[in-house]
């Protein structure tokens, strides 16, 4: 069974897979709930990571105001 189809994944109102720029704005978000929850504070002290994890907050937020600007034009 595929991740989006789960009953899971139905119950919380997502209809279909995303693609395009939610698909990247979920990666984004992906990579900063695993950094955020499941990686020690020590490991975030590392540049790369952290490089990482704050060029993955920088693209969401420019895709999220790029979907926004784009609905009201």
């Amino acid at each position: 069974m595929k991740f989006w189809e789960s009953p899971i994944i139905k119950i919380l109102g997502w209809k279909e897979e995303p693609k395009g720029v939610a698909n990247v704005m979920s990666v984004c978000m992906l990579i900063v709930i695993v950094a955020a929850f499941f990686l020690l504070s020590s490991i975030q002290e590392i540049k790369l990571v952290s490089t990482i994890i704050w060029g993955s907050i920088i693209i969401f937020f420019m895709l999220l105001a790029y979907v926004i600007i784009k609905r009201f034009l």
